[in-house]
């Protein structure tokens, strides 16, 4: 989407979603819950290769990257780069997310990150499992069971940020006027001063008037019925402290406008389209621009208050029971820490990694193992091991 002439609004698209989430935004005021769902060209939509955040990338190749090896971008992705420039070398955040990143991009490379890069290099071996499916359908269902749907023709990149700019504006409205319950609340930064743009969705704010507290949940959903195993507990948790760190900043007033119009290439002073504003002004909302809107939110957002309490709910996907709830201590070092060690892989500082022997067992039912030269070099490297013990 980023860079592309405006899409003129006859068929449905659906806003960019965050991987493993549904393909929804929502939110509510604090009259009448609901849902938005943009609406968008399919012609447009339908010459480019849509990645899980809705984002198109046009005519665009990549060679087989593996281990140790430089990305090779062999055609220019949609509004990135000119002739001059579309056969260089990208490091991974521009080759693959457009200049941005979404927070599940972090817990999946906490699981293994050569495996997040092959799913970007090799998608083809990428394939959707009932897993997923009824995953979603369980975030779905939670979902529906607080917001109601409601469609808003887009027609320019700013239309369809401000659906998310709206998202949050009104979760946050609907906490200062006694909302208790928010769901895939949008956030969005560049945590700790490091110039890298970050997106998310919430799964669940909680406000309690009383105590003046927001307090976040994420939903992770099993397909056994047992408690996940410490590796996944160490990826979810990650997850869910970006995402507090993301709100937190928000809250704090720390994520300029510049910065937003800079990462996500958005002109914010350009005016809304017919859909936007038509929704707006139903809101009792006076912004014609994104510039006007941001102002609008982060005034409203200011006035909130920082997550105090971190959970994440496993819910077992047969049965749709809650296995338990894991409370999360938020350790902003050891976040801070875990970030910069991950965005030298996105800024093609050094190739990725994938997992250590005492987490193989992970390669067992990864999709990418049998192409995996980590795993293979891993491998030959605990033979030779063995080989040199049984000669002692």
């Amino acid at each position: 989407m980023e860079g592309q002439e405006a899409a003129s609004t006859s068929n449905h698209f659906l806003i960019p979603e965050e991987k493993g989430q549904v393909c929804c935004d929502e939110w509510g005021d604090s009259q009448d819950d609901f849902l938005v769902k943009v609406l968008e060209d399919s012609e447009s939509a339908g010459t480019q290769r849509k990645d899980e955040c809705g984002e198109g990338i046009s005519n665009t190749s990549f060679e087989k990257s593996t281990f140790g090896n430089e990305i090779k971008h062999k055609c220019a992705l949609s509004g990135h780069q000119d002739s001059a420039t579309s056969d260089s070398q990208l490091e991974p955040l521009q080759a693959f997310r457009h200049g941005y990143l979404w927070v599940s991009d972090f817990s999946s490379q906490a699981w293994c990150e050569q495996k997040l890069h092959y799913s970007y290099t090799a998608p083809a071996l990428v394939q959707e499992t009932p897993a997923m499916t009824q995953g979603s359908t369980l975030h779905l269902a939670r979902e529906l069971a607080a917001h109601d749907k409601v469609d808003v023709n887009v027609t320019s990149n700013e239309d369809i940020w401000a659906i998310k700019v709206i998202n949050l504006l009104m979760s946050a409205q609907g906490f200062l006027n006694g909302q208790a319950l928010a769901r895939e609340v949008p956030v969005f930064g560049a945590p700790f001063g490091l110039d890298i743009f970050i997106v998310g969705l919430i799964d669940e704010l909680r406000f309690d008037l009383d105590q003046y507290t927001v307090d976040l949940s994420d939903l992770k959903t099993r397909t056994s019925s047992h408690m996940p195993s410490r590796s996944q507990e160490a990826q979810h948790r990650l997850q869910v402290m970006l995402y507090k760190k993301l709100f937190d900043d928000l809250v704090q007033g720390k994520v300029a406008k510049d910065l937003i119009a800079k990462h996500l290439r958005l002109r914010l002073d350009s005016q809304f389209g017919e859909g936007i504003m038509t929704h707006l002004k139903s809101a009792g909302i006076e912004c014609n621009t994104l510039s006007e809107l941001l102002d609008f939110t982060y005034r409203r957002l200011q006035s909130c208050t920082c997550v105090n309490k971190l959970s994440i709910e496993y819910v077992f996907q047969d049965t749709g029971e809650t296995l338990g709830r894991k409370e999360i201590l938020y350790d902003e070092d050891d976040l801070r820490q875990k970030f910069v060690e991950s965005i030298d892989y996105w800024m093609g500082r050094r190739p990725p990694k994938g997992v250590e022997i005492e987490e193989a067992w992970k390669c067992h039912r990864c999709e990418f193992v049998d192409i995996c030269e980590w795993h293979q070099r891993k491998t030959e490297e605990c033979v030779e091991r063995n080989r040199k013990n049984a000669c002692v």
